[in-house]
């Protein structure tokens, strides 16, 4: 354990793919204080309301308003605490702003914009699935930066641009000036070589974005120092220093995940399922690219084995749609802690869906597409919503089971137990049911995951020369309440 036992307050910048938000965390006597300052929306805009004549199915993200979120959210956690030590961004993957002489070239572009199915074949004429897969370790999924980046080059958007910067690294840019590529977040793009550890030169080159890169740093380093005019805006008496956390929110939810054995999987469970375990090196097997693992990096060098799945995403979807049908009838909106209750009680489903098919992979009548689904597997179809729930949250636990087995086995291990962080650690039926189906012990929590890895990286980032580092796991183990879930002995793995 560290011998720091207190700290200066640091703030976490956290975007979700549907949510962001603001916090200030602290160590206090030894335990990590989180303390939420602003939360915020965040989610798919149609490009057409950002670039009038933009294509009606065209999907971004309103990067100016989740700019002037921050910004009103480190104003009310400068009011708090107003010496703040640093400052640090995660986000999302994959997404990415294009910059030409200091200005940002339009909207950053959402990654479920139907733009990215055109440019995977395109791209494939050149390097093939398992071609990219050798050289960058990902699982192949169509919005995969560098699928991106290939409609960008027929848009003819690339050649005109003179930097790619992530979200994350974009943000860090708006708060110093400095323009940095973070190491977790740059491997999730397919352009980062996972056997050199740099930029693949001949994917750069065929993109046309050699040289268009910024420099990499590590978690833990310095990007810069907050801008002057910004100090000043926010309210900052000192120099506040802006540290590259792992800024991929996965990364960051990996990072303080108590995992409490070399033999552990995690589940860092929100919008999407990341199912993996932590591993000293790339898996870059026919058999880890046929089963569709991803070979992420990690705090420390570390290797996240994981499994992109589809996860709340469904649940979330289907309350839109039940709401959004509520709100034309001037009916009761439905709220998902009450339906959960609900699916408790009903009996498990004969028939399962498979979260992972296509089919679910955009949004809009997602609670239909999953009744036909029902129906089309032979199962009958659910007649209210607390039974489609139950679906839901019954095929996710198979899911999440049968994943997490295959990346132990895959990393050369037999699973002990699973970790499942983030929103979905909440869920009690979730949790119970994804013990059964995996017949391990499953520990839930933290919640906020994502934050807490954000917050530890930067108070590690400060710790002093002779002082022991900050043992990140073992600081939320000490400040964050967990619940252990057996699994029930007569279920068997689906």
């Amino acid at each position: 354990m560290s011998q720091q036992l207190h700290s200066a307050p640091v703030a976490a910048i956290d975007l979700g793919a549907t949510s962001g938000r603001v916090m200030i965390g602290q160590l206090v006597n030894g335990k990590l204080e989180l303390t939420p300052v602003h939360r915020f929306a965040n989610g798919p805009v149609p490009l057409s309301e950002l670039e009038p004549g933009a294509r009606e199915d065209a999907l971004a993200w309103d990067i100016d308003e989740l700019w002037t979120q921050i910004r009103h959210g480190l104003k009310l956690a400068f009011a708090q605490h107003a010496d703040i030590a640093s400052i640090g961004v995660d986000s999302w993957a994959v997404d990415y702003a294009l910059l030409k002489d200091g200005q940002r070239m339009g909207q950053v572009r959402h990654y479920r914009d139907p733009r990215n199915e055109r440019a995977v074949p395109v791209l494939e004429r050149i390097f093939s699935r398992r071609d990219l897969f050798d050289r960058n370790g990902l699982q192949f999924l169509p919005f995969n930066t560098v699928y991106q980046l290939q409609d960008d080059k027929i848009e003819h958007r690339l050649e005109a641009a003179d930097e790619l910067l992530l979200v994350p690294d974009y943000f860090n840019w708006m708060l110093t000036g400095q323009r940095r590529s973070e190491w977790t977040n740059a491997s999730t793009t397919g352009l980062l070589n996972q056997r050199t550890g740099t930029w693949d030169s001949d994917l750069l080159a065929e993109l046309g974005i050699a040289g268009k890169l910024a420099p990499i740093v590590q978690p833990g380093q310095p990007v810069g120092v907050l801008l002057p005019e910004l100090a000043a805006e926010f309210g900052a008496k000192q120099q506040v220093e802006i540290v590259a956390v792992a800024s991929h929110d996965t990364a960051s939810a990996v990072a303080a995940t108590p995992l409490s054995s070399p033999r552990s999987a995690y589940i860092s469970c929100g919008t999407w399922g990341l199912v993996g375990v932590e591993l000293e090196r790339p898996v870059l097997t026919e058999q880890a690219h046929h089963a569709g693992f991803t070979n992420e990096l990690g705090v420390g060098r570390s290797v996240r084995f994981l499994k992109n799945v589809t996860g709340t995403f469904l649940l979330s979807e289907s309350i839109r749609q039940w709401n959004d049908q509520a709100a034309g009838t001037s009916s009761e909106q439905v709220r998902l802690e009450e339906l959960l209750v609900q699916a408790e009680l009903l009996p498990e489903p004969e028939v399962l869906i498979e979260p992972q098919n296509e089919s679910f992979l955009a949004p809009g009548q997602m609670a239909t597409r999953i009744c036909d689904a029902v129906e089309s597997a032979g199962g009958q179809r659910p007649d209210s919503p607390a039974q489609v729930i139950r679906v839901v949250v019954e095929s996710l636990a198979a899911s999440f089971a049968e994943q997490a087995h295959q990346a132990a086995r895959l990393g050369g291990f037999e699973l002990q137990n699973i970790h499942i962080v983030g929103g979905g650690s909440q869920g009690s039926l979730l949790c119970q049911r994804t013990a059964d189906y995996a017949r391990v012990p499953v520990i839930a929590g933290p919640v906020e995951c994502t934050a807490l890895g954000n917050v530890l990286m930067q108070l590690q980032a400060a710790t002093h020369d002779g002082v022991e580092k900050l043992d990140l796991r073992a600081v939320v183990r000490d400040s964050v309440p967990l619940r252990t879930f057996s699994p029930a002995a007569t279920l068997k793995l689906a």
